[in-house]
């Protein structure tokens, strides 16, 4: 009697669950793994400010991210068939060790060997590649590479790269061209090219072959010096690239209207007169189709009178700044942009240099009549602010209360709309 009588109470606490269709499994995983402002097309929403701070905002999103796709892909055969196209999705590389098995992975069902037949290759999937490498040693770091080559070979719809290597071992090393040659190899797909740091620099004359055998680029970022001749001028024309952020004496600054007829977006970081002498051509040439500058602001105001003098169309400003103290309201009353946006490189700062920047930002109201919003573009400074300045932010939207001019965060809400 007792085995019988708990099958019977077995049977009556055996939950009758419906089978979800699996369009609705993949919207729930879709929600559960999307990283906002990484894929194509929202990654043009920031496409001035890519670089080491964008990685820096968004990589714990994206290392999340993947731990969720790396369990959902365990749990059942279904849900390992519904979960790889979101694992393969977007491939993070933080550790050199790893590319071993994920070459072997992906040349393996490239080769048509998937577990199950009929399966896409996996690297099919992929959107998006992060070169993020934090543990190479010298010893391997020729093999890491090579195998890093494999990888990227097996990427045929990759639309968006970003190379954030941070070891100072890597800063010895120049991105070789085997992996240069892969890249060329994915370029027709490629969308975004995102160099973010000064480690694993390609030679001038990779990166021109890779950006010659783009077709759809739509950004190009690479801000560092890159060894090879700059005295000629880049023979390719690059007809979707919208914005651009080289070092000011690079090829790319030599370029033709008719080479780069769809630039409206630049982003630079130095600026001296004298060391630059290519900017100044460079925006008599483009000045006039630029619609968004990103300034690394050094301090000089002839910064602000070029982009006056030469860019009449200019909308959208978004200032970076070392530290809140630097920031000059008066330099650029000349520019009438109808959004500006700020950032501060340091995470946290204290109440009075928020105050000092909140200040400066108050002579807009009446200084700059076409301004119509003022963005804190870091969530870094945005929760500093709300959590450790609340008087500075008091300040701030007593100081704006009566005017139309709106002051957002770093996701476009009403900072007014965050206080509690």
């Amino acid at each position: 009697m007792i085995p019988n009588s708990v099958s019977a109470l077995k049977a009556r606490r055996r939950a009758n669950i419906p089978e979800l269709p699996p369009e609705l499994w993949e919207i729930i995983f879709d929600h559960a793994t999307y990283v906002s402002g990484i894929f194509i097309p929202e990654i043009y929403e920031h496409s001035g400010t890519l670089g080491s701070l964008f990685n820096r905002d968004h990589y714990p999103l994206i290392r999340r991210s993947l731990v969720t796709r790396r369990y959902l892909v365990r749990v059942c055969k279904k849900w390992w068939h519904l979960a790889t196209p979101f694992l393969y999705r977007s491939i993070f590389i933080g550790r050199g060790r790893c590319l071993s098995s994920l070459a072997s992975a992906l040349a393996f069902s490239a080769r048509g060997k998937s577990v199950v037949l009929s399966e896409r290759p996996l690297g099919s999937y992929t959107e998006r590649l992060d070169i993020a490498m934090r543990d190479q040693s010298q010893a391997h770091g020729d093999t890491d590479l090579e195998l890093l080559a494999e990888v990227i070979r097996c990427l045929p719809n990759l639309a968006i790269v970003s190379v954030d290597v941070t070891p100072t071992q890597y800063g010895s090393l120049a991105m070789p061209d085997i992996v240069m040659d892969a890249l060329a190899y994915v370029a027709p797909s490629l969308k975004t090219i995102d160099w973010a740091s000064g480690r694993l620099l390609p030679p001038l004359h990779g990166m021109h072959n890779l950006v010659t055998a783009t077709r759809q680029l739509r950004i190009l970022h690479c801000p560092y010096f890159l060894t090879g001749r700059t005295t000629v001028k880049a023979t390719c024309t690059l007809s979707s690239c919208t914005t651009l952020a080289v070092p000011l004496n690079d090829i790319f600054y030599r370029m033709a209207p008719t080479q780069l007829p769809a630039l409206h977006e630049l982003s630079y970081h130095f600026f001296f007169p004298v060391l630059e002498p290519l900017f100044i051509p460079f925006l008599e040439r483009h000045g006039s189709n630029l619609s968004s500058v990103h300034l690394y602001w050094s301090g000089y105001s002839d910064q602000i009178n070029l982009l006056a003098t030469h860019c009449p169309h200019l909308r959208r400003l978004t200032i970076i700044l070392d530290y809140w103290e630097s920031f000059d309201a008066d330099s650029f009353k000349l520019i009438p942009v109808e959004f500006l946006g700020l950032r501060c490189c340091r995470n946290q700062s204290s109440t009075k240099a928020y105050k000092l920047a909140i200040s400066a930002l108050a002579r807009f109201k009446d200084g700059m009549p076409a301004l119509r919003a003022i963005r804190f573009t870091s969530p870094f400074n945005v929760n500093d602010l709300l959590k450790n300045h609340r008087k500075a932010l008091v300040y701030a939207l007593e100081l704006f209360k009566e005017s139309e001019l709106r002051l957002e965060d770093h996701e476009g809400r009403l900072l007014s709309e965050r206080v509690v």
